[in-house]
């Protein structure tokens, strides 16, 4: 099945790896397989990041959530405390 035309998705080439990118993703991912001496024994696969994109002409982008349990959340609206925000009480 091509995933790409049947969910109307754009394929972007990677810089680093064959596997394309997705054009309407805020965030891609460029990895290559670093270990995989645990996938026999409990089906990992350890993985590097070479390049992540992040996309330009997302501002704020709706991001789903896994809470567990079946349950998810989307986050909700940017909060702007930069006036007030001090770094060194976190």
């Amino acid at each position: 099945m091509d995933k790409f035309k049947a969910f109307g998705l754009a394929a972007v080439p990677a810089v680093h790896v064959r596997a394309p990118l997705i054009g309407e993703c805020y965030a891609n991912f460029e990895c290559q397989l670093a270990d995989d001496r645990q996938i026999d024994e409990y089906g990992l696969f350890i993985w590097e990041i070479v390049k992540g994109h992040v996309a330009s002409n997302m501002i704020e982008p709706e991001t789903l959530h896994y809470r567990g349990h079946g349950e998810f959340r989307v986050a909700g609206p940017v909060l702007d405390f930069n006036d007030r925000f001090k770094p060194q009480n976190l």
